[in-house]
């Protein structure tokens, strides 16, 4: 059962989310659907967004902590503090990108929203990863909606809501 992100204004958006996600990077904002893996684009992992990474610095998107660095720093994943599972994954077309990062944290390291986790040498790439922030464990009631083109590192990116 796959599950999407919603795109909607900023004036728009319904008062009070369950959980607002900062932008782990910043860069331009896109759906899912752009990522070249066929289980991220169809949303089969959750729901979540892409995003072309224009900075130098990954950061935390929440308060909670960070369980795993996996893949050569491809993948970063978090727990916040109210159980929501958050997967950013860095696609690039470099096998690992451990010699290209400066890791600042690791494996089961509790982290503050906007924390930099990580800082890459984007000079050193063919082209500029596309990074994946997706919602991977919440209730299928829950609504998730982004509202903007552009993010901006450690700025509100998704709002999560969950219906009753």
């Amino acid at each position: 059962m796959s599950q999407v992100s919603q795109f909607c204004l900023p004036a728009e958006l319904p008062p009070s989310p369950t959980l607002t996600l900062c932008a782990p990077v910043s860069g331009q904002v896109h759906p899912l659907n752009c990522l070249p893996s066929a289980l991220m684009a169809h949303g089969l992992l959750g729901a979540g967004v892409c995003i072309e990474m224009h900075s130098h610095k990954l950061v935390a998107p929440c308060d909670g902590q960070l369980l795993s660095v996996d893949m050569g720093a491809k993948q970063w994943r978090f727990k916040s503090n109210n159980g929501v599972h958050i997967l950013v994954h860095l696609h690039s077309d470099e096998p690992t990108l451990t010699n290209k990062a400066k890791l600042s944290a690791l494996n089961c390291t509790p982290v503050r929203k906007g924390m930099q986790l990580a800082y890459f040498d984007l000079r050193q790439f063919k082209s500029a990863p596309r990074v994946a922030m997706i919602v991977t464990q919440t209730r299928f009631s829950a609504e998730i909606l982004f509202s903007h083109k552009q993010a901006h590192c450690a700025e509100p990116l998704l709002f999560i809501y969950h219906k009753k």
